[in-house]
This record gives structure tokens, C-alpha cells and sequence, in this order.
């Protein structure tokens, strides 16, 4: 990130920046989480009770819950979440009826069978396409963000009451995308700071088959960062896939693919990306849970500041 971009981004969340600066350190990440682990001593707990009461009205009632947490903490990754068809379908279906928006851009908001036209209007293919205000517009994303089992697990991986900061919902298409847009879009291998600690579910609402616009993750790598270069140990970037694979095992790079309604959680801490589908485009919806709440990963947009494209 250039300098410049640093100073915008200072200038409009402040404690944005400054968490993403003091949350590099692994040391001081610890020390948050202690903080609000102690703050929140008597809370987490009543928080977890009451999720527990609410337990039969999860949608994942056969997942073990504790080892779930256990291969998050471990892992950076956890897998073994499936959505019900019931629920997979209502958020296909508010996809196919709402507009999304080109490159997560509020002027460039089209439907998805429009899609070519969207193109002819950009001039240029579209690699990402998002929506906005999911929580407040689907009500099957309302029922998941309020889910006990996914609000046990928040709550036991981070160790306090989680704070729920915002939904994403988009597609990615198979197109010849520039370093540009694909660098920016997250399709080259990086990682996140979020907050000082932070996970997202994640949920494929189309089939994912290998190469089509999979989650590639290093498993492990939130406790095991690249140091390729001397400044890596300072600044966040992005690697290429030559570099992240000379330095980790082949086995702990992993191709996450799925039938639509796979889930998992991912502290995105590790290194990570999305793969650009070559064939068939792929829509995932992804929810976020941190210890803060910067409002800077969130979906929600004025309605007044969305626009059609045509």
C-alpha cells in the first residue's frame, strides 16, 4: 500500500489504520485479545449459555462445535459446515433478483442476466460482481449471521462476546482479467488484518470444482508468515504463487472446492486467495467476525448511492 493510499485511509478510519498498523505484531495481537478477554470475563460465558439454549434452532446441528474451534485455532482453517438446500436456495434466488455491482463499485449495478451488456457499458470483462446491504435486504443471511452454532463458535474462537461486522455476497467470473484487477481483487496469494483477531465463514452457493474460482488457503501460515524478503516482517503484500510455494510444503497449500452449500472458517490471516474461475462463475457468501468494529468490511450502502448501470 503506497503511501498516499495510507494517509486517505488514516484520514477517513483512523482506528482503522492504526490497528492495521499495530496489528502486524503478533505480540501486540495478544495483548488486545488478553484486554478484551478480561473485559469480557463475565459476558463470553453467558453469551455461550445462551447460544447453547438456542442450539436446536441452528441449520448445523451435526457439527461438533468444540473441534471445530479446536482446527480453527490450529489450522487458520476449519471445514465440515453445509448449508441446508432450503437456505442455499432463498440466497441463490436474492441473487438472481437483485442487482450486484461490478468491481464492489456502487455506480455499476446491473443483473445478472444483463450481464454482457454490463460489459459492453464498462468496455472491459467483469471479474467481480458484489451486493450490497444483504443483511437488511435477504432474511436467509439474516438467519445464518444469527445462527447459535456460528455465533458459539465466534464467541469460543475469539475468546469474548464476537462482534458481527458485516456480510459480503459475490460472484467471480471466468474472464481474462488484468494483474490490475486481479491484484486488487484478492486473486493474488496475501493477507488480511482485519482486527487483531478476526475469522470468516464462508459458503459456496455454486458448485466449486478445481480451477473454478476456488479458496486456495495455507494451512497454518496465520501462525507461520512468509519472510521472503527483509521488509516482509513489516509490511503486508501480495506474493506470487512461485513465491508462496517455495516456501511452504505442497501439503499445506490447499484448493478448497465443493458442492454449493459448502462452508468452512478461514482466519484470513493466513495467506490466502481466489482463484479465477476458467469456465463458470462462482458466488460465495462470506460473514465476518472480529473483536471491533471499524465499519470498513461491511456491505451497507445508502440506497441513494447505488446506481443502475442502464
Amino acid at each position: 500500500m503506497s503511501l498516499l493510499n495510507v494517509w486517505k485511509t488514516f484520514k477517513a478510519h483512523p482506528k482503522y489504520a492504526l490497528m492495521r498498523g499495530a496489528g502486524r505484531f503478533g505480540y501486540f495481537r495478544d495483548l488486545v485479545v488478553f484486554g478484551r478477554r478480561l473485559r469480557y470475563a463475565k459476558s463470553t460465558p453467558a453469551f455461550l449459555a445462551e447460544c447453547e439454549r438456542r442450539m436446536d434452532q441452528s441449520l448445523f446441528q451435526d457439527i461438533n462445535l468444540q473441534s471445530f474451534v479446536n482446527e480453527l485455532q490450529t489450522k487458520g482453517v476449519a471445514f465440515g459446515l453445509l448449508l441446508p438446500g432450503d437456505i442455499s436456495e432463498k440466497l441463490i434466488d436474492f441473487a438472481r433478483k437483485s442487482p450486484c455491482y461490478a468491481y464492489r463499485n456502487a455506480d455499476y449495478g446491473f443483473h445478472m442476466h444483463d450481464r454482457e451488456l454490463a460489459e459492453s457499458a464498462l468496455q472491459k470483462p467483469i471479474l467481480l460482481a458484489q451486493y450490497f446491504n444483504t443483511v437488511s435486504n435477504c432474511a436467509a443471511v439474516r438467519r445464518l449471521v444469527n445462527d447459535p452454532a456460528l455465533q458459539w463458535i465466534a464467541a469460543a474462537y475469539l475468546q469474548s462476546v464476537p462482534t458481527f461486522v458485516g456480510a459480503n455476497m459475490w460472484w467471480t467470473f471466468p474472464v481474462q482479467a488484468s494483474e490490475k484487477d486481479r491484484s486488487e481483487h484478492a486473486h493474488l496469494f496475501h493477507r488480511d488484518v482485519d482486527d487483531y483477531k478476526f475469522f470468516k465463514f464462508f459458503f459456496y452457493l455454486t458448485d466449486v470444482n478445481a480451477g473454478e474460482g476456488a479458496h486456495v488457503c495455507v494451512v497454518a501460515s496465520h501462525e507461520n508468515p512468509p519472510t521472503l524478503r527483509a521488509h516482509d516482517r513489516w509490511i503486508f503484500r501480495r506474493y506470487s504463487d512461485n513465491e508462496i510455494e517455495g516456501f511452504y510444503e505442497s501439503k499445506d497449500i490447499i484448493e478448497v472446492c465443493g458442492r454449493a452449500g459448502t462452508g468452512f472458517a478461514e482466519n484470513t490471516l493466513c495467506v490466502h486467495k481466489g482463484r479465477t474461475p476458467v469456465a463458470k462463475e462462482r458466488l460465495l457468501l462470506q460473514l465476518q467476525f472480529s473483536l471491533f468494529d471499524y465499519e470498513v468490511t461491511n456491505d451497507i450502502r445508502e440506497q441513494t448511492d447505488l446506481h443502475m448501470l442502464f
